[in-house]
């Protein structure tokens, strides 16, 4: 058995070797049918995400034509699907006990590599709204027109390099000091976090309160409640590894469920708001559904960016 789940913030812990995980079963404040609970939970969220952000990949990858916007989140879609399928691997594994060696590792390095570029991509989302909102115009006719490919191509290859960098040099010794295993947290923490809270301040004001126009309101309405969605639940696994790791904190165990339960839990809200805000009253159809969500997403492109 794991020794928390926050244990898989460490990749190191996880190739050294399952023995010293063993070492620390004792210290476990959850019993095994609290763990078992937990873990549960965790993997029903993943399975609704699963659908969920299944949906969305098909629907922007395969049934309707991509813009600017849409390239983002399908892209957001495919990091949380990744995300939440090693989580799921991870726990699957942890309920037979063969988390030994390189499986651990590959399974953590994989969903840290997921988890950073979600935080990413989130930024450059919240970063091309506030420049659509603030800027409409160049938006709408300056805006180079495969910018979004080429920042997500970008933002894939920075978050696979920054995470298996540091994961390498760990696992061959070359830092020694266990408080940079976290250094991916930390740039998220430093650099999304600042930025994204700054774009939701900034749409906040400029759309529902000084902005008039109706025709936008749904499109930016979702990009709102998923940016706070993703300042609530998932910030603070990055914050809590970044802490626990620099200052050597022991973590509690529930704490530790708690916030995996949240990080999760956000990569899996995302198809939800799309659908609850994309939604139209008294449709009930799926087909009806599938064109509010197209509408939705297009409303971007038909109101020149915003």
């Amino acid at each position: 058995m794991m020794n928390s789940s926050l244990g898989d913030l460490n990749a190191t812990e996880n190739y050294d070797g399952y023995n010293n995980a063993r070492e620390h079963t004792e210290q476990l404040t959850l019993s095994d049918v609290e763990v078992i609970l937990w873990r549960g939970i965790i993997l029903m969220v993943c399975c609704i995400g699963f659908v969920g952000n299944g949906y969305i990949i098909w629907l922007l990858g395969f049934q309707m034509k991509r813009n600017c916007f849409t390239t983002f989140i399908l892209n957001l879609a495919i990091a949380d699907f990744w995300f939440l399928t090693f989580i799921v691997i991870y726990f699957i594994y942890a309920f037979i006990n063969m988390l030994e060696g390189i499986l651990g590792f590959i399974c953590s390095s994989l969903s840290h590599m997921m988890y950073v570029n979600a935080h990413f991509l989130m930024t450059a989302i919240s970063i091309d709204r506030c420049v659509a909102v603030l800027f409409p115009i160049w938006h709408r006719c300056s805006r180079p027109k495969y910018l979004s490919p080429a920042v997500c191509v970008f933002l894939w290859i920075a978050s696979f390099l920054l995470v298996g960098t540091v994961d390498i040099m760990m696992v061959t010794k070359l830092i020694l000091n266990d408080s940079l295993s976290s250094l991916y947290f930390l740039v998220t923490a430093i650099v999304c976090l600042p930025l994204i809270t700054l774009s939701t301040v900034v749409l906040f004001i400029k759309v529902c309160i000084k902005s008039n126009q109706k025709n936008q309101g749904r499109l930016l309405l979702m990009i709102l409640i998923t940016l706070l969605c993703f300042l609530i639940l998932s910030f603070p696994l990055s914050v809590f590894a970044v802490i626990a790791s620099f200052f050597s904190i022991e973590h509690e165990t529930k704490l530790g469920y708690l916030i995996l339960l949240f990080s999760c839990l956000n990569s899996s809200i995302n198809p939800v708001i799309y659908f609850l805000v994309g939604r139209k009253k008294g449709a009930r159809s799926k087909e009806s559904m599938k064109v509010r969500l197209q509408n939705v997403f297009k409303e971007g492109e038909a109101t020149g960016g915003r």
